[in-house]
C-alpha cells in the first residue's frame, strides 16, 4: 500500500508543480487586491507577497516600489495613523506595524520575523486601570538601509538612523544613531558598522 501511495505521489508531483506555477500570479494579484481593499493609501503593483497580509483601521498605508511582505504581516492604523514604507523594504513573516500617528521606514530596510513596531503606549498612572488610560503616541522613524533583527520591539518616539543595525530580540527605547549597532533589553550600542566587518545579531551575554 505504501508503495502505491509513493508511486501516486510521484506521478502527481509534476501536475501539482504545474498548477502551483499557474496559480502563483493569480494568488499574487488576489493578495494585492485584498490589501488595497483593506486600507487607504497606496499599494503598488510591484509589491511582493510571501503569504497573506492584513491591514486594519481607517488610516493610510503607503508602500514604495518593490516592497516584499512576509506571511502574516499586520498593518494597523485603527487610530487613524499613517504607515509609510520606502522602496525595496522587506518586512518578514509575523511583522506587526501599528501607527496611531506616523511610522516611516526608509528605502532598502530589512525587518526580521516577528518584529513589533508601535508608536503608542498605554498610560500607566497609579490609581487608574491601565486599559482605561489614554494612549501616549509619538512618531517612529526608521532610516534607509537599516537591519532590524528577528523579534525586536521598537517603542514610541524612537528614531533609527540610516545604516543602523539592531540585534535580534532587542527592545529599542531610545534613538539609534546612523551606522551604529545596538542590541539588548533595553538596546545599547555594542559597535559600529565599518567596511569589511560582520554584525552579530544576538544579544551579548
Amino acid at each position: 500500500m505504501a508503495r502505491l501511495v509513493d508511486l501516486a505521489a510521484h506521478a502527481i508531483r509534476p501536475i501539482a508543480s504545474g498548477i502551483r506555477l499557474f496559480m502563483r500570479p493569480a494568488l499574487r494579484l488576489w493578495r494585492l487586491a485584498s490589501l488595497r481593499s483593506q486600507t487607504k493609501g497606496s499599494i503598488p503593483v510591484t509589491t511582493q507577497f510571501d503569504g497573506p497580509v492584513t491591514a486594519l483601521g481607517r488610516g493610510e498605508v503607503r508602500l514604495g516600489a518593490n516592497c516584499r511582505l512576509g506571511r502574516d504581516v499586520l498593518f494597523d492604523t485603527s487610530e487613524g495613523g499613517k504607515i509609510e514604507l520606502g522602496n525595496r523594504v522587506r518586512v518578514n513573516s509575523g511583522g506587526v506595524i501599528v501607527a496611531n500617528v506616523r511610522i516611516t521606514i526608509g528605502d532598502d530596510t530589512l525587518i526580521g520575523e516577528y518584529v513589533s513596531i508601535r508608536d503608542a503606549n498605554h498610560g500607566s498612572a497609579s490609581g487608574d486601570l491601565i486599559r482605561t488610560q489614554a494612549l501616549i503616541a509619538a512618531e517612529i522613524s526608521v532610516g534607509r538601509d537599516v537591519w532590524i533583527g528577528r523579534g525586536c520591539c521598537l517603542l514610541a518616539g524612537v528614531t533609527i538612523g540610516n545604516g543602523a543595525v539592531v540585534g535580534a530580540n532587542s527592545v529599542v527605547t531610545r534613538d539609534v544613531p546612523s551606522n551604529s549597532i545596538y542590541a539588548g533589553v533595553p538596546a545599547k550600542q555594542i559597535g559600529s558598522r565599518t567596511p569589511g566587518t560582520t554584525a552579530c545579531l544576538t544579544i551579548p551575554t
